[in-house]
């Protein structure tokens, strides 16, 4: 069958198509040969997909109009698209204040686990790949808690809270040293007093300190600042490798009900492990997409880079490299924390190359916010990476440079995407497709994914439909 390509304007928005025609390789056109390729398929010249507006070139000098473009079509046979296998390796925070309550009385802890169960067996994520490894990760050897630095052993020295003794309006003022307090008294050893359940700073500890109802003020128990592991590899290995589900479920689950919250929050050593992984993951399964999804309650406080914008530059890196990998991010704060976590955790996001950050509110119904994040996660990442087919003709050899892509909009509207030679070159207006590796070289490609400006656009059509065409030598954006 032959499928006319339309010219629909410019409002259109993409397309998928994967040509199939003769066999063996050829070198990539470049110049006027890209031209006079470009426009046999139905494309620009200039680089212009077909559909968008304007004319395309059969070569120099020579325009072709619209209709006798549409006579043009080559297709022999098409195809639905296959999106390649999703593979998700989870990061979980496990740290200590994953223990807080929630508006409903529950744990975040608690609600995650919930959430997580939810996903894994919900029928629409079967054939999913998932793992996942939690932080901090601890050092078996080192206490939980100090009170000096001899504590500790190889792992000190003790970190204690410090606070200023004179804090305006009762708050906890954090300091490291007298100058810090500025007028409010001197830098000493934050305390509580009260019942376990429901204790109040004081300062200073000790029983001159006057706490209401005959309590003493104890001091708080330090942290040893070894007991956490920050080395990457640890984070690299899984407490559950990455396998497709519902086959996985039962050992995730298992899992999850071993863990309980503790520690601070390594998030840099965590993510850089994860990223890790799943580069090691995407290289010995190149026909599979894999992605981290970071879940947390907080900002990074332990580990090298600590800050938001030295973790940003993990997750770019991540982004860049070879596997490219991208970030997810779910964050889980208290109302008044949400604003600014959704600004940093975003800065996360952004650089992983997902966006936004999803940032639940305590005061929701925190399990079903994160079952919806959940399946937004599994929706984004199953878009815009593709199987490269096997062809059912030739003795099934592929010829790489008679492949497109092409898109069916939700209102029936059809465009060609020009091809590129790699990610590095997809164009930042016009977008474009590219293989895993280039044909050029001899290579075979598996997977054809498509540049974020064009993902961007096809992913707001849900409705839209990506096909495989068959015949067609390949248009080529040139840039």
């Amino acid at each position: 069958m032959i499928r006319r390509v339309g010219r629909q304007g410019a409002s259109i928005l993409l397309a998928a198509v994967i040509g199939l025609g003769c066999a063996g390789t050829r070198e990539r056109p470049t110049g006027d040969d890209a031209a006079a390729a470009g426009a046999a398929a139905g494309g620009h010249a200039g680089g212009s997909p077909a559909g968008t507006g304007g004319s395309a070139t059969d070569g120099p000098g020579r325009v072709i109009g619209g209709d006798a473009l549409g006579e043009m079509a080559c297709a022999s046979a098409s195809q639905k698209a296959q999106q390649v296998p999703l593979d998700l390796y989870f990061m979980i925070d496990s740290s200590g204040s994953m223990a807080d309550t929630t508006s409903n009385g529950q744990t975040k802890w608690a609600a995650v686990v919930g959430a997580m169960k939810s996903f894994l067996e919900d029928p629409q994520s079967a054939g999913l790949g998932v793992g996942v490894q939690y932080f901090p990760l601890v050092n078996a050897s080192v206490p939980d808690s100090c009170n000096v630095n001899g504590d500790c052993g190889s792992g000190g020295p003790c970190g204690v809270i410090t606070t200023c003794s004179q804090p305006t309006s009762g708050t906890v003022t954090p300091c490291a040293s007298n100058a810090d307090c500025r007028g409010q008294g001197t830098c000493v050893r934050l305390g509580a007093c009260g019942p376990a359940n429901a204790p109040l700073a004081c300062a200073p500890p000790g029983p001159a300190s006057v706490c209401s109802n005959g309590y003493v003020c104890t001091a708080l128990a330090g942290y040893c600042n070894g007991r956490d592991k920050c080395d990457v590899a640890s984070y690299a290995t899984p407490a559950v490798e990455v396998a497709p589900l519902p086959g996985v479920a039962a050992a995730i689950e298992a899992s999850l009900a071993q863990h309980m919250p503790d520690g601070l929050t390594p998030t840099s050593a965590a993510l850089s492990g994860a990223i890790s992984h799943a580069q090691a993951l995407a290289a010995a399964n190149p026909t599979h997409k894999v992605v981290v999804v970071l879940a947390t309650d907080g900002e990074p406080d332990e580990c090298t880079p600590s800050d938001i914008a030295g973790v940003a530059g993990i997750a770019s890196a991540g982004r860049a490299g070879t596997p490219a990998i991208s970030t997810y991010v779910i964050g889980v704060f208290a109302p008044a924390e949400a604003a600014d976590a959704q600004m940093n955790l975003s800065t996360l996001a952004a650089a992983g190359g997902t966006g936004q950050a999803f940032i639940i509110n305590t005061s929701q119904n925190v399990s079903q916010a994160f079952v919806s994040a959940l399946n937004s996660v599994r929706s984004s990442g199953l878009a815009c990476q593709y199987m490269v087919p096997i062809p059912s003709t030739d003795a099934g050899h592929l010829d790489y440079f008679s492949v497109n892509v092409e898109y069916t909009s939700g209102s029936n509207q059809t465009v060609t995407i020009g091809n590129v030679k790699d990610r590095a070159s997809c164009s930042p207006t016009q977008g474009g497709w590219y293989y895993d590796v280039d044909p050029s070289t001899g290579a075979r490609p598996q997977t054809i994914s498509i540049c974020d400006t064009t993902c961007t656009q096809l992913q707001s059509d849900p409705a839209g439909r990506v096909d495989i065409l068959l015949g067609c030598q390949t248009v080529f954006i040139v840039n």
